[in-house]
Formats: C-alpha cells, sequence, structure tokens
C-alpha cells in the first residue's frame, strides 16, 4: 500500500470490503427488476414503443440526478452518498413494484403509468448519485494501496447484478408478486449498504493520485480531442448496447419471439451477466497478456459471433450461450474506453472520462424507445439483430488506441 495513507493498513482493507458491498448491492438492486420487465409491459398493456418509453424513464433521471452528484459528495462525503443512497434506491424500486401489482389488479390507468414514470426517474437520478459516489470512495480507497483495484469494484458489481438477475428469475418461477419480491430483495441490499458505511474511510474525501487510480495508463493515438473522445464514446456504447439489450429485452425474445416459458426466459440476460461479470475479473489479466487494443478486439469478435448464431439459428440454447459469449465480449470495453478516456493527453484528469460518463447515460436514454419504435415496426428479432453491428463497431473503434501500453505502481 501507499505510504501516504494516515490510515492503519486493516482500516484499508476493510474500506475496501466495504466499497465491494456497495457495488455489489448496487447491480443487484435494479437487476431483481429487471426479469419482471414483461410484467411491467404486460400489466400496464404498453405496446413495444410506449415500453421502450417507460423503461427510458431510468436514464433520464439518472441524467437529471447525474449534475447533482458531485455537490452531494462534497457536501457529505463519498460514504455518506453511496449508502444512504443504496436505502433510498431499495425504496424507490419497490415503490414502483407496487404501481405494477396494482395494474396488475386491474388497474392499469394513465395516472398509475404516470406515477410509476416517476419513481421509476427517481430511481435512476438516486442511482447516478450512488454511482458517483461509491466510485469516488472506490478511487479513494484504491490510492492507499497505490496500485489499480478499480476492476474488481466493477467485477463485484456485475456479480451482484448476476445475483440480482437469478433472484428476479427464481422470484418469477415460482410466482411471488412482484412487489413482495422487490421489497424482500429491497430491503436485503439495503441492510448490506447500511451496514457497509460502518467500514468505509472516515473523513473528507481528497483527489486521487496519479499512482493510485491511473496506475494502468492506455495511450491513444494523437487525434484532436473531440475525435478521440467520439471514437472512445462509440467504443463505449457499442459494449453498453449489449448490456442494455440484454436488459430491455433478451427476455421479451426468449419469452415471445422464442416461446421460452416466463420462468425460463430470464436465462439469456441471467447468463450475460454471468460472463460479464468473469470477462471484468479476468481482464485485467488478459490485457496484461494481449495489450489493451487486441483484448478489446477479441472481445468484440465473441459479440459478432455470438449474436449471429443467435439470429441465423433462433434457438434458445443458442441465444443464451451468444448472450453469454457477448456478456463475457463486452466486460471490458466501458471500463478501458474510460481509462482511455481519462488518459488522453491535453485533458486534465478526470475531464475525459466524466465526458464519456454523461455521453453514455444519454445514450441509454435514447435507446429503449428507439429500439421500441423499430420493434413496432419489425419484431422482437431486432433487438437481437444490432448486436453484431455493436461488436463491428467495438473492432473499428480500436482504431484510436496504440499498441503500447504501460503499468506503473
Amino acid at each position: 500500500m501507499s505510504s501516504q495513507t494516515s490510515h492503519s493498513p486493516e482500516l484499508v482493507k476493510a474500506a475496501r470490503a466495504g466499497v465491494t458491498a456497495l457495488f455489489f448491492t448496487n447491480g443487484a438492486l435494479f437487476a431483481n427488476f429487471v426479469p419482471r420487465f414483461p410484467e411491467l409491459k404486460d400489466a400496464f398493456e404498453l405496446s413495444a414503443s410506449e415500453y421502450g418509453l417507460v423503461l427510458a424513464a431510468f436514464p433520464a433521471g439518472a441524467i437529471i440526478g447525474g449534475p447533482f452528484a458531485a455537490w452531494f459528495v462534497n457536501r457529505f462525503n463519498s460514504a455518506r452518498v453511496a449508502s444512504p443512497g443504496t436505502v433510498k434506491l431499495g425504496v424507490l424500486l419497490f415503490i414502483a413494484s407496487i404501481f405494477i401489482g396494482l395494474a396488475e389488479a386491474g388497474n392499469p390507468t394513465t395516472p398509475l403509468i404516470l406515477l410509476f414514470v416517476l419513481v421509476f426517474a427517481m430511481g435512476g437520478a438516486t442511482d447516478a448519485i450512488v454511482d458517483v459516489g461509491q466510485n469516488t470512495h472506490g478511487l479513494r480507497v484504491q490510492r492507499f494501496y497505490g496500485r489499480s483495484i478499480i476492476n474488481g469494484f466493477h467485477a463485484f458489481w456485475s456479480l451482484g447484478a448476476m445475483t440480482g438477475g437469478l433472484m428476479g428469475m427464481l422470484a418469477t418461477a415460482l410466482g411471488l408478486p412482484i412487489e413482495i419480491h422487490i421489497g424482500i430483495s429491497g430491503l436485503i441490499f439495503a441492510i448490506v449498504g447500511m451496514v457497509s458505511r460502518r467500514f468505509t474511510l472516515p473523513g473528507q474525501d481528497r483527489q486521487v493520485d496519479e499512482d493510485g487510480a491511473n496506475a494502468h495508463r492506455i495511450h491513444v493515438r494523437n487525434w484532436p480531442v473531440a475525435a478521440a473522445l467520439g471514437m472512445l464514446l462509440v467504443l463505449a456504447i457499442s459494449g453498453v448496447l449489449v448490456e442494455d439489450m440484454a436488459a430491455s429485452w433478451s427476455t421479451l425474445f426468449m419469452r415471445d419471439y422464442l416461446d421460452v416459458a416466463a420462468a425460463w426466459a430470464p436465462a439469456a440476460y441471467v447468463f450475460m451477466l454471468a460472463f460479464h461479470f468473469i470477462g471484468r475479473a479476468t481482464g485485467d489479466r488478459l490485457v496484461d497478456r494481449l495489450g489493451v487494443k487486441r483484448t478489446i478486439q477479441l472481445g468484440g469478435l465473441l459479440v459478432i459471433v455470438g449474436m449471429t448464431a443467435a439470429v441465423v439459428l433462433k434457438d434458445p440454447v443458442v441465444t443464451v450461450i451468444a448472450f453469454a459469449l457477448a456478456g463475457f465480449g463486452s466486460a471490458t470495453t466501458v471500463p478501458l474506453a474510460m481509462n482511455a478516456a481519462d488518459d488522453i493527453s491535453g485533458l486534465k484528469p478526470g475531464v475525459g472520462l466524466t465526458i464519456i460518463s454523461w455521453l453514455m447515460r444519454f445514450a441509454f436514454l435514447v435507446m429503449p424507445p428507439i429500439m421500441g419504435q423499430i420493434v413496432n415496426a419489425t419484431s422482437l428479432l431486432a433487438p437481437v439483430a444490432i448486436l453484431p453491428f455493436a461488436g463491428i463497431f467495438v473492432i473499428v473503434s480500436t482504431v484510436v488506441l496504440t499498441e503500447k501500453s504501460t503499468n506503473q505502481s
């Protein structure tokens, strides 16, 4: 660990565990909701385009709430933002599930839909603020280690999302009412979030030094800053498209297009999350062996091969395997794109990362309604058919990167 620390090694290790738990809960809370999305569509009797618009409320809330995250972190400190925010997110998702339950009981009224959208958007705003809080605290802990550990935190986010997806899948199979399911999961992870607060670092946050968060350098070509950021944004959005399509459409595709039983329909999403976690957990070792550029290109190739097979064969088992390959292939694209954006020459630390993160949220906002319109005009095969092109864009966008990369620790 870095000699700069004013905290004991035991306290810093405990803080690492606390931040890991916060990332895990953040992934698990929302992922519990995802397998129940088809019930949202059915309960409110939504068309595909209306369904896409309703789902867009969460990223819309994130865009609105995101700018306030820095103020909250500076005012209260990152740990005091992330931990209580986790509780608030659990409560908001529970309230949203109650509205779905009321609609399923025979009251899919317009005011009820609007209330759901409002609460769902508040959940998105809260999630954006919690995300900044836990990442800021993770980088603070990382500074005391003097080496990169941030990928491990994100791997546990993926593990939490996989766990939440499995919980949602089990709850659906058991026929558990959505409000009971989300209430139980929200309570469990809210408790974990509050307990995690006790293990975080005390005091105010400080700027992360270069020997910590920026230990791993990614070399970007000497292009104009806007051009380099634009290409890295293509890389990040192409990678996150796999996650978004899996979360928003894979369960519907399995259930309504491939006629898979509702209990098994979330399998593609769950396997995507599982292999997404494996990809992030092993990503640093792949980068060490292959380099940043080749690691990303290999991931893009896996997305192309897997999702092309799913489109051509239209088989449930093949689709599950395809989403697993796509999850593994896309796992490192967003972290490496953010890392590269932060390392662009001429930008202060954090500026490139902030720009990429902010623009990615706009992508999350516009993708669901656009895809909803496409599905209305075609079929549920469309969200799957678009993913091979995402893999192509992943590979093409690596032109902005050079082969050389260094580790400093």
